[in-house]
């Protein structure tokens, strides 16, 4: 079973690079893949971010009012909105972050 797996997964590798490289297809993807592929990297820092943000990281468990790090998201969701520059979005959760965790 564990030969047919990797000779199976070797096979759509190959397929899949094969493909793109020939001349076989069209270059240019269809417009809904590329209207779906932009959906990717919000579903993807969403998942990642959001339970980085609301499991405390000591048991596990969904955190909302003592939670320094939501707060601090909250804070730098905001200065995006207002400022529109990634350093500045970060540096005001860090330093958010830095704060709330050192009062609360």
């Amino acid at each position: 079973m564990i030969w047919f797996i990797m000779i199976a997964t070797g096979l759509f590798t190959f397929a899949t690079r094969f493909i793109m490289l020939s001349n076989g297809i069209s270059n240019r993807p269809p417009p809904w893949l590329v209207d779906a592929l932009g959906f990717v990297p919000i579903a993807v820092l969403t998942a990642i971010i959001v339970p980085a943000i609301l499991l405390d990281p000591a048991d596990q468990t969904i955190a909302l009012w003592d939670n320094p790090r939501l707060f601090a998201a909250a804070l730098a969701i905001i200065a995006a909105l207002v400022t529109r520059q990634m350093i500045t979005t970060i540096g005001v959760g860090l330093v958010a972050l830095w704060i709330l965790q050192w009062a609360m």
